[in-house]
C-alpha cells in the first residue's frame, strides 16, 4: 500500500486510508472480475484476511492515539504498519495463526 501511495502521489492522484484498503479488497477483486466471490466480508464469499492491531508498534500507536476517524487509522496502518500490526490470520474463514501477548 506504501508503495501505491507513493506512486499516486507522483501522479497527482491523492489517496487517504479507506481508498488504499479499498484498492488492496474490493477494488482488486473488481479488477479480476472476482467481486462476487472475493474482496469483502460478505456472507457466501470466499475470506482471507487479517486482523489488525493500530497499536502495536510504538509509532504506530503514536501516530492513531488521537485519531478521530477511521481514514487517519487506515492510512497509518497501510504507511506505517508491519507485521507488528498483525494480530491473526485467516484463510478460508479460518483463524491458522493468532499472535501471542
Amino acid at each position: 500500500m506504501d508503495e501505491t501511495y507513493k506512486f499516486g502521489a507522483q501522479i497527482k492522484y491523492p489517496m487517504d486510508g479507506i481508498k488504499l484498503f479499498y484498492l488492496a479488497t474490493l477494488g482488486a477483486a473488481a479488477a479480476m472480475g472476482l467481486e462476487g466471490v472475493i474482496g469483502s466480508l460478505q456472507r457466501g464469499h470466499e475470506a482471507d484476511f487479517v486482523v489488525l492491531d493500530p497499536a502495536a508498534a510504538p509509532v504506530l500507536a503514536y501516530r492513531t492515539r488521537e485519531s478521530r476517524v477511521i481514514s487517519d487509522v487506515l492510512f497509518a496502518l497501510a504507511l506505517l504498519g508491519d507485521d507488528r500490526a498483525v494480530t491473526a490470520t485467516y484463510v478460508g474463514g479460518r483463524l491458522v495463526h493468532e499472535r501471542q501477548q
